[in-house]
Order: structure tokens, then C-alpha cells, then sequence
């Protein structure tokens, strides 16, 4: 009984994996949802730590500073395609963004802006991936698109991580991440 128990969940396993594996917008939709559940599990431990640093600190910083704080964890889900244009769910799924030009890997700075969007209209980026999986609103901005690559495992993001070098793209990244973050945090002092 239990042989056929484990066959039929290894059915059902199999039969998730199939309607995910045929169909690209499901499982491009799986891979926006996985990104969305590892980088909160990584940014959320990180986030408390500034929060409580600013409680912490609540007489020496002013309010501008406290909520650039804020924003750190919010500019890190903005960068999850930093590494070889692959975030963490894009390894383990099999996808990459690429520069729709050249179809080499996009740069950081395109990474950076096609998920500019997300802090704004991440309902719609999911309702434009199911509409096409390839693009979404943000890659229309930064003029990339989400291929099938190869899949990797999930330490391959540490390997990328000790052979990446700072480049320009990274100042253009924290000059416009800074500026991003700080009219996000004006606007939200003025509403108070």
C-alpha cells in the first residue's frame, strides 16, 4: 500500500512538473513568485536589523537618513539579477535576462531598471508575464527579455559573487538606486 502511495505522489509531483515545464507562463509566473519568497526570506532578517539600529539610533539620525535605512533591503530586491543576469528562482528554474541587441547576458545597470518597476506595479508585472512570459514592463524599459538557460544550483550564486568585479554599471547603479530611493523617501515624509 504504501508503494502505491509513493507512486501515486510521485504521479502528482510528476504531473506539477509537466504543466509547469509546457507551460511558459506558468513557469515563468513560478520563477517571479520563487524570487519574490527567497529574497524575502534573505532581505526581511536584514530589514528587522536596520529597523531595530534605527530605533537604536532614534535620536542621532534625522528622518531622511532612518528612512534611507529602510530603503537598503528594498534596493537589494532590485539587484536579486545582479549576478550574471540570473536571480536566485532564474538559476534554479533554467531562465536569464538578456539584452535584446546583442542576446548576451543584460549588464547590471539593465537588471537594476527592468526591476524598477516591481516596487510600483508588481501586480501588473504579473499579469504582463502571463500575457507574455518572455517580457514584462520592466524589460520594455531596459530593453532586455527572460530566455531558458541553463539550470544551476543555488551556491553557483557565491562562485559568481567572488569573481564579480565593480564596474561602472555599479556607481550608475548606486547613483541611480540613491536617487530612486530618496524621491521614494520625499514622498513619503510629505505624506506624513
Amino acid at each position: 500500500m504504501t508503494e502505491t502511495n509513493n507512486n501515486r505522489d510521485g504521479i502528482i509531483a510528476g504531473e506539477i512538473s509537466k504543466v509547469a515545464n509546457s507551460n511558459t507562463r506558468i513557469h515563468r509566473i513560478l520563477s517571479m513568485f520563487l524570487d519574490h519568497c527567497i529574497i524575502c526570506i534573505l532581505i526581511v532578517p536584514l530589514g528587522f536589523l536596520i529597523f531595530g539600529f534605527g530605533v537604536l539610533m532614534e535620536d542621532s539620525l534625522n528622518n531622511g537618513i532612518g528612512i534611507v535605512l529602510v530603503f537598503i533591503p528594498f534596493f537589494i530586491y532590485l539587484n536579486k539579477d545582479f549576478l550574471n543576469a540570473k536571480s536566485p528562482a532564474k538559476r534554479i528554474l533554467g531562465f536569464q535576462v538578456i539584452d535584446r541587441r546583442t542576446n548576451k547576458p543584460a549588464n547590471e545597470l539593465q537588471c537594476f531598471v527592468r526591476n524598477l518597476t516591481i516596487c510600483v506595479a508588481w501586480p501588473l508585472e504579473v499579469i504582463f508575464g502571463l500575457i507574455n512570459p518572455e517580457r514584462r514592463i520592466g524589460d520594455l524599459l531596459a530593453n532586455t527579455k527572460v530566455i531558458v538557460s541553463q539550470k544551476e544550483k543555488f551556491n553557483s550564486i557565491w562562485i559568481d559573487l567572488k569573481n564579480t568585479k565593480f564596474k561602472i554599471n555599479f556607481i550608475g547603479i548606486l547613483i541611480i538606486g540613491g536617487l530612486y530611493f530618496y524621491g521614494l523617501s520625499l514622498l513619503m515624509l510629505g505624506m506624513n
